[in-house]
């Protein structure tokens, strides 16, 4: 009897500090990514451009940004402060080298993710633009940009790393 209930102190011990275990494990979140999608409308001569965020990574980094406390949806000219993170760490140069102006069109707040869009003009699909995507790189050296990038029938993926500088969009195949 004392030793059944030995072990059922010992199992219950070691449950304990497995759960406790993986619940800090949880809490340190060491996956940071972003997710941009860029797509070239002939039509419209426009360069539409969604980048999906974490909250969790994009409130502090505004904030580190503009040394005050953010909320998304309270603070007085956050539009022009998301539009300032972003052409700082986001920049789309077209093919003579010269960098595209983003246009701010919104934000979508869901509970964990921040969808950011941004637009600019180009009578020119997308083919040997050069892009640099560092968003969050000064945080988190693990960092990954993740780029997928749709024009004239054509699709190019990027990934940012810490250490990346300006990459070629240039697609790999045709898509049908």
């Amino acid at each position: 009897m004392i030793f059944k209930n030995f072990y059922r102190l010992i199992f219950s011990l070691g449950l304990i500090l497995f759960l406790l275990g993986n619940v800090f494990a949880l809490n340190a979140h060491t996956y940071h990514t972003s997710l941009t999608r860029i797509d070239y409308k002939t039509k419209e001569n426009l360069v539409e451009i969604s980048i999906q965020l974490f909250t969790h990574d994009f409130v502090p980094a505004l904030e580190r940004r503009a040394k005050k406390p953010i909320d998304l949806e309270k603070t007085p000219e956050i539009d022009k402060i998301i539009l300032d993170f972003v052409n700082a760490n986001f920049v789309l140069k077209d093919k003579t080298d010269r960098a595209k102006k983003l246009v701010f069109v919104g934000k979508e707040i869901q509970v964990d993710t921040v969808f950011v869009y941004v637009e600019t003009d180009s009578d020119e699909d997308l083919e040997n633009f050069s892009l640099r995507n560092t968003l969050f790189f000064d945080a988190y050296a693990e960092q990954t940009n993740r780029v997928v990038a749709r024009y004239s029938d054509k699709k190019a993926d990027l990934i940012f790393k810490a250490g990346d500088e300006f990459k070629k969009i240039q697609s790999a195949k045709t898509e049908k």
